[in-house]
């Protein structure tokens, strides 16, 4: 039995065993086709430069807020690291979600799907208990750098977080899934394109709503 046959096999009895698509094994392919990697670089540099240009944006767009940002110090400190949090959620639940499509755990009607269920209420968890304890933290850094934090500060402080948390991990569950869902079709990883578009929209995301909430309740 020759390298070929037998590397043939073992595809077929992995695909049966673990009920994987016959791509999720490296895009083993035969004849000319391009190596892993270089399928990796293909499929994901289009979408690598959309991401940047949307980051760009959203740094363009905080200069509105600097001076409110540099007066009010919790929001500065809040900034950074909410915008780090609802990005990797972003990769978390794009990453996951690929899993479960190579995994047949999902079809099309993925809303009758237990597992996307149980994903949304995870994702959704960890993200209000992240942002609760991020708001906490940069307020208690901002007092003991001296900066005064009352009552109705922290409450809209808590309220800017949770509410531009809470928006954006929906907004990048939903591209996940219906975007995920669409490339799996398409014969392509999901992970090359979903993973730097989410986050990328997430970054964009958050630096919007964070924006227009500091503008109506601050």
């Amino acid at each position: 039995m020759n390298i070929s046959h037998r590397l043939k096999r073992k595809i077929h009895h992995l695909h049966k065993k673990h009920k994987l698509h016959h791509r999720t094994i490296f895009y083993m392919r035969k004849g000319k086709n391009l190596h892993f990697h270089a399928r990796i670089i293909k499929e994901s540099i289009k979408i690598l430069i959309l991401a940047s240009l949307i980051s760009t944006i959203g740094g363009i767009g905080l200069q509105t807020l600097q001076q409110k940002l540099v007066e009010i110090i919790p929001l500065l400190i809040l900034l950074p690291a909410l915008n780090h949090m609802t990005g990797s959620l972003g990769t978390i639940v794009s990453s996951r979600f690929a899993t479960d499509l190579y995994l047949g755990k999902v079809n099309r009607s993925w809303w009758k799907s237990k597992i996307v269920n149980k994903l949304l209420k995870s994702i959704m968890a960890i993200a209000f208990i992240t942002s609760f304890y991020i708001s906490i933290l940069s307020t208690a850094i901002s007092v003991y750098r001296g900066f005064p934090v009352d009552m109705l500060l922290f409450l809209k402080i808590l309220l800017i977080s949770l509410a531009t948390t809470m928006i954006i991990v929906s907004i990048v569950f939903f591209i996940s899934v219906i975007g995920g869902i669409y490339i799996y079709s398409k014969k392509k990883d999901p992970n090359n394109f979903l993973i730097p578009l989410t986050t990328s929209v997430a970054d964009l995301g958050s630096m919007v709503v964070y924006s227009v909430l500091i503008l109506i309740l601050i």
